[in-house]
């Protein structure tokens, strides 16, 4: 790990102001004053600014498989249920990676590392979320053309990077939908101008990272390759 990194991640100060502090002379690294902010330290190292340690904060990743009836919004003092509750208290404060609303369920992350949650959630980042989704009534091909051109709805342009009809039964249509940006209710806000109801959305992954066999109300770590990639 870079040492203006291992600084930022240590909760010194910004990757750009650590990178200023190496510069002034103030970090040593095993002794030895570093005036190189990209100079690679490992966790054995000792690292020290302005006399004191440094020592990166243990981050968490956490996928958790959400049911119905759970809610994100860790400040809702009035939510009865909420997704932090599924996984242990010894794992410390994490926080929900964008939005997944009370009446969806499926794959939601929970991390403490900011940096990570920001390419996962900022639009900038593009990472595709994608849902299966059930609709009443049936969606034609036309309107799957509509909703990846642009819905407009109260006056907002929504739009899905991809919508594939999965299956057509009596009165309903099994969809895979997959979006780069994470507006609120955006799915049942587009299908809802469109004329239809939301039976069920569940979303099943979130850039790399697959729910997969993930029983529900259950969660799991991250691996290191869905972390870095």
């Amino acid at each position: 790990m870079k040492l203006n990194l291992y600084l930022a991640r240590s909760g010194v100060a910004s990757r750009r102001k650590s990178a200023e502090l190496v510069k002034s002379g103030r970090v040593s690294v095993n002794g030895e004053t570093v005036l190189i902010p990209s100079r690679e330290v490992a966790g054995q190292d000792k690292v020290i600014v302005d006399g004191k340690k440094a020592a990166p904060e243990r981050y968490v990743y956490v996928a958790v498989n959400k049911p119905i009836g759970f809610t994100c919004t860790l400040k809702d003092r009035f939510a009865e249920k909420k997704v932090t509750d599924l996984v242990p208290r010894s794992l410390g404060r994490l926080y929900p990676v964008g939005r997944l609303d009370r009446d969806s369920s499926g794959l939601i992350i929970l991390t403490n590392d900011g940096d990570f949650s920001q390419r996962l959630s900022h639009p900038s980042y593009e990472a595709e979320k994608e849902y299966l989704v059930i609709v009443t009534p049936p969606v034609s091909r036309k309107e799957v053309a509509v909703l990846k051109a642009g819905v407009l709805c109260e006056e907002e342009k929504l739009s899905a990077s991809e919508v594939i009809i999965l299956k057509k039964e009596s009165g309903k249509s099994t969809l895979q939908v997959i979006l780069k940006e994470g507006k609120k209710r955006e799915i049942r806000r587009m299908f809802g101008c469109l004329g239809h109801h939301v039976l069920t959305l569940k979303r099943v992954r979130i850039g790399n990272i697959m729910l997969g066999k993930l029983e529900l109300g259950k969660h799991r770590f991250l691996t290191e390759k869905e972390i870095t990639t």
